[in-house]
């Protein structure tokens, strides 16, 4: 595949949309929102602090394996703890009981309850939608846009391939390694790499930053397929005990590149 694909159709083909919304910023005042063009929305509610996404339409290939996952992942990537999700569901009453059922497998082993949503019986293709909010750990979100020069380039996390239950425990694994990083080393910049894999979250992040990140010339990993783990910018510094803060937790990482001037 063309790695300027991946950049055209997931990220450069939406850009109408934040200037068409741009003006809303004002009206909430989010922590983060159209303006920032992130992962998700950070907004100040009840004296906390939260962080809000939300993603799809998944198809139900995806929903039997890890949307619920694949959804909260915005969440998890700038600091926040998923508190709860809800979901919108389409397609016929048996499809729709089958979504439901794998919903509830990942929610209950996750510990991400979905507390309430939207059903409509179709016979159409059935596809689920997810929203997913959740409490900020950190004193501010950690942004897509704020990687320093001479950073490391971090992926924590296995890709979340194979099965329901592959994918759940390489998920546990990640989330428990991520919330003790972030409570003991200081991230720069994350983001989590979904919809056209490492190409098309570089290429934001760098955009965003002003910088110009510089991958490994054999990443280990695919460029253009979405993993679902946490690309990470860090002080070289910090790199040692991030390791070992995820090797305590079972939890890969892969140092694959390094952030240098624009």
């Amino acid at each position: 595949m063309n790695n300027k694909e991946p950049i055209r159709k997931h990220v450069e083909s939406i850009l109408w949309l934040r200037d068409e919304l741009l003006e809303m910023d004002s009206i909430a005042k989010p922590l983060m929102g159209i303006k920032d063009w992130d992962d998700s929305v950070a907004v100040e509610f009840g004296g906390k602090k939260l962080i809000v996404s939300a993603d799809g339409p998944y198809a139900k290939r995806l929903v039997m394996k890890s949307a619920l996952i694949h959804a909260s992942t915005d969440v998890v990537v700038k600091g926040a703890m998923p508190l709860f999700a809800l979901d919108t569901l389409i397609g016929s009453e048996y499809e729709a009981r089958e979504m439901i059922q794998s919903l509830k497998r990942q929610a209950l082993a996750m510990e991400i309850p979905i507390l309430g949503g939207n059903t409509f019986f179709e016979e159409t293709e059935p596809k689920c939608s997810l929203t997913v909010a959740g409490e900020l750990l950190t004193d501010e979100p950690i942004r897509d846009s704020t990687a320093k020069k001479g950073d490391s380039l971090l992926l924590i996390g296995e890709p979340l391939w194979g099965e329901q239950e592959e994918r759940i425990k390489k998920a546990k694994a990640m989330f428990r390694a991520w919330f003790d990083i972030i409570m003991n080393v200081e991230i720069h910049a994350s983001k989590d790499v979904t919809k056209g894999g490492l190409v098309s979250t570089v290429y934001e992040m760098e955009k965003k930053s002003g910088l110009e990140f510089k991958l490994n010339k054999n990443p280990l990993l695919s460029m253009t397929r979405n993993l679902d783990n946490l690309l990470v910018a860090v002080s070289p510094d910090d790199c040692e005990g991030i390791q070992a803060i995820a090797e305590k937790n079972k939890c890969r990482t892969y140092k694959v590149g390094e952030v240098s001037s624009g």
